[in-house]
């Protein structure tokens, strides 16, 4: 994932109109520090209020978005590609916000709710010192992590499977048993019966939890693993494959190159 994808910078806003220009495709957070701001859309303003964080995302236009405030004031502004989300979401967190899960499913969405005490801290140390880049960097991805990251935020999805904390636990149970060995993955029977759940509840609480099925995860999850050895220079492309559990070298290189868009071997000569 390219970092430079997620933006995080300092908007000022005044009571003349200023201007954002939004781009199609970008998951949008504008995030209040401590002074109102109205954002005229159409025939109505729509009010940010202090520490307020509305967010937007449009599949389809670029166009401007309009802000202006009684009172000078600045306001944070954090986008993203939302296929940068999506793969933060399904890859960097073990339990994922679900009222969001939205923003995944229509063309147009928007959503606005206060900000959290750890957010409201964050955008004042980001606006209180605008020359700081290195806190700048590490702000914008505690930002997401509490916006996005169910176990941050008290509004959860709540799946009645995953509400009683032993199935929970179970879940995640199963998921370390997945990754104990990838030269010889257990089959969804084995790990069922290993955490003493049924395999239907095993499939439905790991999609709730992980984001996606157990097939899915363990092929992700090996090609990450496939990338961080060829970045070690350890092995061979065909030990690493079988490391990882493939007796067929090409069907690993098949696997990579879905995954990165790049053979291994390739990816290998690339490096410096």
């Amino acid at each position: 994932m390219n970092d430079l994808a997620i933006q995080l910078h300092i908007h000022k806003v005044t009571k003349t109109l200023s201007s954002y220009q939004y781009l199609k495709g970008t998951i949008t957070l504008f995030i209040n520090d401590t002074h109102e701001i109205s954002m005229p859309m159409g025939q109505r303003d729509i009010p940010l209020p202090a520490h307020g964080i509305y967010l937007f995302y449009d599949q389809n236009r670029s166009f401007e978005l309009m802000m202006r405030s009684d009172q000078a004031t600045s306001i944070c502004i954090l986008t993203l590609p939302i296929k940068t989300l999506h793969k933060i979401l399904s890859q960097g967190t073990d339990e994922l916000n679900f009222s969001q899960s939205a923003i995944f499913e229509k063309e147009q969405y928007h959503h606005f709710e206060m900000a959290s005490s750890t957010i409201t801290r964050c955008i004042h140390e980001v606006i209180s010192n605008p020359e700081n880049q290195l806190l700048k960097e590490a702000k914008k991805y505690a930002i997401l992590d509490d916006y996005f990251n169910s176990s941050s935020r008290k509004t959860k999805y709540q799946c009645p499977f995953l509400n009683q904390k032993e199935n929970v636990n179970k879940v995640r149970a199963a998921k370390e048993f997945l990754l104990e060995d990838l030269n010889n993955s257990p089959t969804i029977k084995q790990i069922a019966k290993h955490v003493a759940l049924n395999e239907h509840n095993l499939k439905t609480g790991f999609k709730e939890i992980y984001g996606k099925t157990i097939h899915s995860f363990l092929k992700d999850y090996k090609m990450t693993k496939a990338r961080e050895l060829i970045l070690l220079r350890e092995f061979q492309i065909a030990e690493i494959a079988d490391q990882l559990g493939y007796t067929n070298v090409s069907h690993f290189i098949d696997a990579f190159k879905k995954k990165f868009g790049i053979t291994p071997k390739k990816f290998e000569l690339s490096l410096p």
